[in-house]
């Protein structure tokens, strides 16, 4: 019977983590083989008397290795991981597709993959069995690209920008269109890139005011995030910040996002753009360095205002 806790677990997850670096769940852009031995997928999906299927797994993808980690099920003896051809993170797709069994028998709730090629897409489930033989159900998708890690990333994302409105026009439309660069020759996770667009007007903003056109990656792969800076300073009392989940997917090697456009829609009208920081009155894509991207945490392109003038 397994008998660590979900801390325990979790801690056990943080000593791996700890040599790996990469970011969650990244999304595919095409399909990605997996060269192994595949058997048919042996667990009944449609089985509603079986044992529920382990939550909250997580991959983490780091240099020729995966990370998976789950939330621990009381009394459950063991857990059995499963690699799929990724075709999309859905959970039909893993019905439809034939797995492949990596490992049974794991007794913590963490499993380190290692056969893995960096710039392959690979997909995971995980299912739980208990002392009596009882196999539960599988777990919902999870996905991982593994990748070389460059020291030279973060001086290598460049952000161009364009307005979709007019200078010194008094409205309640903020409308900007970003497009991500990535000069470098390593792949980049968009779920360690965030953006921030600084302007005034945006104190009680919330989702409902963000809305986002037709993006390569779907829409649906962004948050919006308004938050509101403590002081109002001359050019900016509020910023929108953009992040990418892990289906968002990656930004290939000298690949780009392509356009995408968002608009902001405050609460209320009669105000420039002309005085807020981020605002560019340029109509074609150009680098505009008062929109700031952060990769990992870390500032790597743009500037942001001095909040102390």
């Amino acid at each position: 019977m397994i008998n660590k806790s979900k801390k325990a677990s979790l801690l056990l997850a943080a000593t791996i983590l700890g040599t790996t670096a990469g970011s969650f769940l990244v999304a595919p852009s095409a399909h990605a083989a997996i060269e192994s031995n595949v058997v048919k997928n042996d667990i009944n999906w449609d089985m509603p008397s079986a044992p529920a299927a382990p939550s909250d797994v997580n991959a983490r993808a780091g240099s020729e290795q995966v990370v998976l980690t789950w939330a621990p099920i009381d009394n459950a003896k063991s857990y059995d991981v499963r690699r799929y051809n990724v075709v999309n993170n859905t959970y039909d797709s893993v019905k439809a597709n034939e797995t492949t069994v990596l490992t049974t028998g794991v007794t913590d709730a963490v499993y380190m993959d290692t056969s893995v090629t960096n710039g392959q897409i690979y997909g995971y489930v995980v299912n739980a069995v208990y002392g009596d033989g009882q196999v539960s159900q599988m777990s919902m998708p999870v996905i991982a690209t593994p990748m070389e890690l460059s020291g030279n990333v973060k001086d290598s994302i460049v952000l161009q920008y364009k307005s979709g409105t007019t200078a010194g026009t008094n409205s309640s439309v903020i409308q900007p269109t970003f497009n991500i660069m990535n000069t470098s020759g390593t792949p980049v996770n968009l779920s360690d890139i965030r953006v921030r667009y600084y302007f005034n007007g945006g104190k009680e903003l919330t989702a409902k005011n963000f809305s986002a056109g037709n993006i390569s990656f779907g829409s649906r792969n962004i948050e919006p995030n308004f938050v509101s800076l403590e002081k109002t300073y001359k050019q900016a009392d509020s910023y929108l910040e953009l992040l990418f989940n892990a289906e968002a997917g990656i930004i290939r090697a000298g690949d780009e996002t392509g356009p995408m456009t968002f608009t902001i829609q405050k609460n209320q009208s009669g105000t420039s753009q002309d005085n807020d920081y981020s605002y560019n009155n340029s109509s074609e894509l150009t680098e505009w360095n008062k929109v700031a991207v952060y990769y990992q945490g870390d500032l790597v392109w743009g500037t942001e205002p001095d909040l102390n003038n």
